[in-house]
C-alpha cells in the first residue's frame, strides 16, 4: 500500500479519519488520523516524523483555537521536506480565523525554508479536512501562494481568502493533489 501505485485513498485510511472524528479532544481528532495520513504518504522507511503539538511560535497568546504542527524531515532533524499544518474546521467559516492559519503556516516557512535541502518545500494547512497547498522555493525563498495583503490595523475583511480552503483532502480531487505533491518530494530525495 503506496500513495505512488494507488488511485485513491485506502479505505482504511478513510476509516481512521472516520472514527476519529468522534475523538473529544482537537489533538486526538485530528493528529492521530494525520499521523496515519503521514505514515501512508511517506512510508517510514527513512524519513521521520516530528510531531509538534501546540503553537510553537513566540506569539501563542494571538492563538485562539488549537493548532498541530507536522514537519517531516529528510535524515537528520535540520532537513524538513514537508509541513503540514491543522486548525478545527470551523476556522474555515472566519475571516480573521482563515488569516491567522495563513499567517502561521507562512511562520513555519520563514523558519523552515532555509532549512529545506530539496528545491521546494511543501506544505498543507488543513482547517479540518479542507486543504491549502502550499510551496515554498528554496532558491528565492519564496512562498506560494503569495501572502495576500489587507490592512492589520483593521478588522479582515469577510471574504478574506474565502475559498483558499475548498479543496478536501480526502476526495479524490484532494488525494491527487497529496499524490502529486509526495511524488515531487520522493523525486528529489
Amino acid at each position: 500500500m503506496s500513495i505512488k501505485e494507488d488511485t485513491a485513498w485506502p479505505a482504511d485510511l478513510l476509516s481512521v479519519f472516520e472514527r476519529h472524528a468522534s475523538c473529544t479532544t482537537f489533538q486526538d481528532h485530528y493528529s492521530l488520523a494525520c499521523n496515519a495520513l503521514l505514515r501512508y504518504c511517506f512510508g517510514l522507511e527513512r524519513l521521520d516524523v516530528c510531531i509538534a503539538p501546540g503553537n510553537p511560535f513566540s506569539d501563542a497568546r494571538r492563538s485562539t483555537h488549537p493548532i498541530v504542527y507536522y514537519v517531516v524531515y529528510d535524515v537528520g532533524p535540520d532537513e524538513p521536506i514537508f509541513l503540514l499544518e491543522i486548525k478545527d474546521d470551523s476556522c474555515a467559516d472566519v475571516a480573521a480565523l482563515r488569516c491567522r492559519a495563513d499567517e502561521q503556516m507562512r511562520e513555519l516557512y520563514d523558519e523552515m525554508l532555509p532549512k529545506c535541502p530539496l528545491p521546494r518545500l511543501w506544505g498543507v494547512s488543513l482547517l479540518g479536512t479542507s486543504m491549502r497547498v502550499y510551496c515554498g522555493h528554496t532558491a528565492s525563498l519564496t512562498v506560494n501562494p503569495p501572502a495576500v495583503p489587507y490592512e492589520s490595523d483593521r478588522t479582515v475583511p469577510p471574504s478574506f481568502l474565502a475559498g483558499e480552503w475548498d479543496l478536501d483532502i480526502m476526495s479524490q480531487e484532494g488525494f491527487e493533489k497529496m499524490k502529486n505533491v509526495i511524488s515531487d518530494i520522493k523525486s528529489d530525495t
